[in-house]
């Protein structure tokens, strides 16, 4: 088998803009796509599956490796509820979410 040739890690500047779309219903397979992509992206996307699958230990396990978490769970409802599911998020360190209004 080939030694695998890893790229220098991303600038800052590019690793921040880049997002990592773990759309896996594993977390210990999310965690380990993570841990071995965070050179080159500095957020991860956890959506239905892997939410559903590990809950808001996946936005933990994300902040344990240092990354941005975009909780892509695509919140719809009435706004009072939307708005508690997204203060709820806030407060496990999610920065980013989507929503359809």
């Amino acid at each position: 088998m080939a030694d695998v040739i890893s790229p220098p890690e991303a600038p800052a500047a590019v690793r921040d803009r880049l997002v990592l779309a773990l759309d896996v219903d594993d977390l210990d397979t999310a965690i380990a796509l993570a841990r071995r992509l965070t050179p080159w992206f500095g957020t991860a996307k956890v959506g239905f599956e892997l939410f559903t699958a590990a809950g808001p230990d996946a936005f933990a396990r994300l902040h344990d490796l240092g990354m941005r978490v975009f909780a892509d769970l695509k919140f719809h409802d009435i706004p009072t509820t939307v708005e508690r599911a997204a203060r709820a998020a806030a407060r496990h360190g999610v920065e980013f979410l989507n929503l359809h209004s």
